[in-house]
């Protein structure tokens, strides 16, 4: 039963800072839904379009350390909590989860990029090196920022499962890439036809948006 107590306040907590829109709060400071300009996504990269780079990095900084935070705690700081299985990992699916469905923007957040290689860096620094790598890659080659986070979000399971053979961080980190894809099927579609939004036309839609 403890346990379940801890699944629990696992999941409000990490819900709750999940929620947390950088992007979004930072446009309605500036009197505007970030999700009615730009690329319409509540996240970096419409930040960087819509608000330019400081929020753009601001965004960054805080949507990944709402999810290292939280795990990072239940690795190294809350006596007993990385004792209970597979708990560090369904805390940070709950922070990316918070992120694309915030309850205050009547579940429409963003896509949960940053907060993914954030929960990676509290999991294995090499993981989030590795994203690091091949986020630089496919940007070079393809210019295309959601396929990125796609393929870091295919891969999350596969090494975890390499590493640490548990089934269950298995399926719930397989269950965060399919909302992730979920989320990228419009971006998906583009893709196909060509008409994806990649780093060189940032430049386009800020203008559009200004």
């Amino acid at each position: 039963m403890k346990r379940i107590y801890w699944y629990l306040g696992a999941a409000v907590i990490g819900y709750l800072l999940g929620s947390i829109n950088t992007a979004a709060i930072i446009g309605r400071i500036r009197g505007f839904d970030i999700r009615e300009k730009g690329s319409g996504n509540a996240g970096a990269s419409n930040a960087l379009i819509t608000m330019g780079t400081g929020a753009a990095f601001c965004t960054t900084v805080v949507d990944m350390l709402k999810a290292f935070l939280p795990v990072f705690a239940v690795l190294n700081w809350i006596p007993y909590a990385k004792d209970v299985p597979c708990l560090a990992v369904f805390t940070g699916c709950m922070v990316i989860i918070g992120h694309i469905f915030p309850f205050w923007m009547k579940f429409r957040g963003g896509k949960g990029f940053a907060s993914l290689l954030g929960m990676s860096l509290a999991l294995d620094w090499r993981l989030l090196a590795g994203f690091l790598v091949l986020t630089g890659l496919i940007l070079l080659t393809t210019k295309y920022i959601a396929l990125a986070t796609i393929c870091c979000a295919a891969i999350f399971p596969v090494y975890r499962t390499i590493m640490t053979h548990s089934v269950w961080e298995c399926v719930m980190l397989c269950v965060i890439f399919g909302i992730i894809i979920w989320k990228h099927i419009p971006n998906l579609k583009r893709m196909i036809k060509g008409k994806e939004f990649g780093l060189d036309d940032l430049h386009e839609l800020k203008h559009k948006s200004d």
